[in-house]
């Protein structure tokens, strides 16, 4: 596929978005998203692992199926907090599960808000983690941010 066609999917899809055209479709993905992450086997997270490059230096390759399972539910009933401290508590805690996501959370933190963006697009799309930290506020991240540069 040429570079000029992923640039329009892109720049179509981002259009959609903002003119809530696609809002119906993201709602439907999201009442699904729990019950594809519970189907997810044991050798299909391994497989899910080990195609992603970038699982070795993020933190993912240390995760199992069973902290992977626990990260898909804490996340889902992480997901109606309020209040700003709540949410980016909830986002540390879904952090904390994973020991090994965690650690470079924190040295991506310390490297700056930079290094943690690229730290957090690196994450494979499957991963809860991703995804709660990019559907947060930009408040929440800070938070998230500040908080895991103190440790």
């Amino acid at each position: 596929m040429k570079h000029n066609y992923i640039r329009m999917a892109a720049a179509t899809a981002m259009a959609g978005v903002t003119f809530g055209i696609a809002a119906p479709a993201a709602n439907a993905v999201e009442a699904n998203r729990a019950a594809v992450a519970a189907s997810v086997s044991a050798a299909d997270f391994e497989a899910l692992k080990a195609a992603n490059p970038a699982s070795a230096t993020n933190g993912e390759a240390e995760m199992t199926a069973q902290e992977f399972a626990e990260l898909t539910a804490e996340g889902e009933a992480q997901s109606g907090l309020v209040s700003l401290k709540g949410k980016a508590g909830a986002v540390i805690a879904l952090l904390k599960k994973s020991p090994g996501l965690f650690k470079a959370a924190v040295k991506a933190a310390k490297k700056g808000a930079r290094a943690f963006e690229s730290w957090v697009n690196s994450l494979s799309n499957w991963n809860p983690v991703k995804w709660a930290i990019k559907s947060a506020p930009d408040a929440i991240i800070w938070e998230v941010i500040k908080y895991l540069a103190s440790q």
